[in-house]
């Protein structure tokens, strides 16, 4: 497993949720560093969970598994905007 890779991928599903998520604490008055700091905390866990998930499963996880773990969590397949359904 490439880990420079998984980071980067990480970092950008972690920026992916915080995007999508100020706007809404900002809305019910949670200040923009807090609703900021609990989404990437939520988008890293997920990440780890997932990986850790396929690491049980096996023991190992495979550039194939990561591809279908970062595949999950596209924004495409969320959005319309951007192509999804």
């Amino acid at each position: 497993m490439n880990w420079k890779s998984v980071s980067k991928r990480t970092v950008a599903y972690i920026v992916l949720k915080v995007s999508g998520t100020l706007g809404g604490g900002f809305v019910v008055g949670v200040e923009v560093w807090q609703a900021a700091a609990v989404a990437a905390f939520v988008g890293f866990m997920e990440v780890a969970e997932e990986i850790s998930r396929a690491y049980v499963q096996d023991g190992d996880v495979t550039e194939a598994e990561m591809d279908e773990i970062f595949g999950g969590f596209s924004a495409v397949d969320e959005d319309p905007e951007l192509g999804g359904k």
